[in-house]
């Protein structure tokens, strides 16, 4: 245990000490809040209902997406995870602990964008704080899921920069986060059913929104995608690059992807 904090406490400062961890939890986020929220917010008045879980989910989206994979990658290819192996670390703390530590930057990043979205744009607050915390929550351990899940199974830092691009640009634009999904097309309604953002959205506003509209669809989804991301990802994990078919991880990691393709099928 010992051993497991001070790894998760050197990795935890990095965070603020590495320049691509400090782009990726705070600058990037939080220019993209500044602007998105100057701009929008003046632009469609509308927009303010949903600024603070559509900045929060991009927040999260950053690391996760951006961070996380190549991370993981990098670490394998370099020979890091085989000094680990050497040294007694467990998988397990190689998966988790970038994980937990930043969701604990999150948190942070998580009360500067709530306390200015509400006080400088006009953002609607939460009615119910507790179910916003726990759509914030799980809307960053399915991203973090998916990000992980990429990095195990990615073979290079090429594929993973480009699995993970078509991951986070069609969360951006189809996710609901700049354009509310009752104006989508039924036909975008479905493809944007495949992405988490778009059941994230969707728990912030059942959630965070005392009598929002029930949202069990996207809570099993999320909840399911979240187990069966982290259970690949410990299973498809390996210590060097030199183990099994990187197609036969591929296509494994792809059954993350059940719980939302269910949803797409059988309709938000």
């Amino acid at each position: 245990m010992n051993a497991y904090m001070h790894h998760f406490a050197y990795d935890f400062k990095t965070g603020v000490r590495e320049r691509g961890k400090l782009l990726m939890y705070y600058l990037f986020p939080l220019v993209f809040f500044i602007l998105v929220g100057s701009l929008m917010t003046g632009v469609n008045p509308g927009f303010k209902q949903v600024l603070l879980p559509a900045m929060l989910l991009f927040g999260y989206m950053c690391p996760t997406l951006q961070l996380f994979p190549n991370m993981l990658v990098g670490s394998r290819e370099e020979g890091v995870f085989r000094s680990y192996r050497i040294n007694g670390v467990p998988a397990a703390s190689i998966i988790s602990i970038p994980v937990l530590s930043a969701g604990l930057h999150m948190v942070v990043l998580s009360v500067v964008i709530s306390i200015a979205g509400v006080q400088i744009f006009g953002g609607a607050a939460p009615t119910n704080a507790g179910g916003f915390i726990l759509a914030g929550l799980l809307s960053y351990l399915s991203y973090a899921g998916v990000g992980v899940l990429i990095g195990i199974a990615s073979g290079s830092t090429t594929v993973a920069t480009l699995v993970c691009q078509i991951i986070y640009i069609p969360s951006i634009i189809l996710g609901g986060l700049m354009v509310p999904l009752s104006l989508m097309p039924p036909a975008l309604q479905r493809v944007a059913a495949l992405l988490p953002a778009t059941h994230c959205m969707r728990l912030f506003a059942w959630l965070g929104t005392t009598g929002g509209t029930p949202a069990w669809g996207s809570l099993a989804a999320l909840t399911a995608g979240i187990v069966v991301s982290f259970a690949l990802a410990a299973l498809l994990f390996e210590w060097d690059t030199r183990s099994s078919a990187p197609s036969r991880k591929a296509w494994l990691s792809l059954l993350a992807a059940a719980p939302f393709v269910v949803m797409a099928i059988g309709g938000l």
